[in-house]
């Protein structure tokens, strides 16, 4: 499996949450989203980048290389975490969402009144949540074993963050080119996602593990 394509998986793996998505249209929908959507999207984009990017670096510092060839390497690492997406896909589909709706509710009671600041620390906070951590931490792995010149390492980090993070970037970028026109949409989508986004971020989370371990095992 490629570099470019593992990262591409990788990041709509992370993109396929409805926390980041439902917060994000959250804050659009309340009050005063100015005061909040930007601070948010630089606090997502800068977390991504700087996980991607610090286990980008600090992997080449290890002591022991790797013996493998770079194409096995890439392809073992998509075979762990196409099984990892596999079984938080089950877990999805099985669990309730009470505890995410409840974290929400409190979410969008602050809105209110946060400063900028604060929405700046949310977006960076929702990026060291479990699976946002393993799958930014393993596209580090990915670009590091490619021992790339530093612009080109630089630009698939900032690639990886750009996709991992379309669930915050897409609704924001609605909202900033028609505000009053996005309002409706952001309000049906955010509806939509509370009735049916857990389910269909399980069954696309699961597409994506799936062929991230068939494919890669036919790589080796």
């Amino acid at each position: 499996m490629s570099t470019i394509t593992s990262l591409v998986l990788f990041a709509l793996a992370g993109a396929m949450s409805t926390v980041p998505v439902s917060v994000t249209i959250m804050i659009l929908l309340s009050p005063n989203p100015r005061r909040g959507a930007l601070p948010f999207l630089i606090g997502s984009l800068a977390g991504s980048v700087v996980v991607v990017g610090l286990a980008a670096v600090g992997l080449q510092f290890l002591p022991v290389r790797p013996r493998l060839r770079k194409d096995e390497l890439v392809a073992q690492f998509a075979i762990v975490i196409g099984a990892l997406l596999i079984a938080y896909s089950v877990y999805l589909l099985l669990s309730k969402s009470r505890r995410e709706n409840a974290m929400l509710g409190k979410m969008k009671s602050r809105f209110h009144s946060a400063p900028p600041w604060e929405f700046v620390v949310l977006g960076l906070g929702l990026n060291l949540r479990p699976k946002a951590i393993l799958l930014a931490v393993t596209a580090g792995a990915v670009i590091s074993v490619q021992e790339l010149p530093p612009l080109e390492g630089s630009l698939l980090v900032l690639a990886y963050a750009a996709v991992a993070q379309s669930a915050v970037v897409v609704p924001v970028a609605m909202w900033l080119h028609s505000p009053e026109r996005a309002q409706g949409t952001l309000t049906t989508l955010y509806n939509w996602l509370q009735r049916h986004g857990r389910r269909i971020a399980a069954i696309v989370t699961l597409v994506i593990g799936l062929f991230l371990v068939g494919y890669s095992l036919l790589q080796l």
